[in-house]
C-alpha cells in the first residue's frame, strides 16, 4: 500500500494525458490501470468536498452563483474568510489515503519510457523501488 496525500492523487490524476497515452510494458499498464482506478474513486471524494469548501467560502450573486474573477479562471472568496478557506483547502490536499500500489517498479514501466520530471514525480509515490 502507498500512504499519499490528495494533493499527490490529483497530480496523478492530472498526469492521465501522459499515462493514459504512452506505450509501456503489459505488467506495468496493467499496475498503472489499477491505480488509476483507486485514484478516481478517491479523486470523487476530494471533488465533493472541494465542492463544499467552494459552497462554504465562496462569494454568491444575487441569484445564489458562485462568483468568478475578470478573467474567469479564479473562484472569489469572502473576503472574511480567505484565511479560514485557504487552511480547509490545504487540510484536504495534505489528507493522506493509502492507495494499493501493487509494487509497481520501474522495471515494469520499461527501459524506453520517456518522461519528464514533473511527469515522474506525479508516479513516484506509487513506485517502490
Amino acid at each position: 500500500m502507498a500512504q499519499v496525500t490528495m494533493e499527490q492523487l490529483m497530480d496523478f490524476r492530472n498526469s492521465d494525458d501522459f499515462f493514459g497515452t504512452t506505450v509501456i510494458p503489459l505488467k506495468g499498464a496493467y499496475k498503472i490501470n489499477k491505480i488509476k482506478k483507486a485514484v478516481e474513486q478517491e479523486a470523487e471524494f476530494y471533488s465533493t468536498k472541494f465542492q463544499e469548501i467552494v459552497d462554504k467560502y465562496a462569494q454568491k450573486d444575487e441569484a445564489g452563483q458562485v462568483k468568478f474573477s475578470e478573467d474567469g479562471d479564479q473562484i472569489l472568496i469572502q473576503e472574511d474568510k480567505i484565511a479560514e478557506c485557504n487552511q480547509a483547502l490545504e487540510d484536504l490536499q495534505n489528507m493522506t489515503v493509502e492507495i494499493d500500489n501493487l509494487n509497481l517498479t520501474l522495471a515494469d514501466l520499461g527501459d524506453n519510457l520517456q518522461c519528464t520530471p514533473e511527469q515522474l514525480e506525479a508516479l513516484m509515490p506509487f513506485v517502490t523501488e
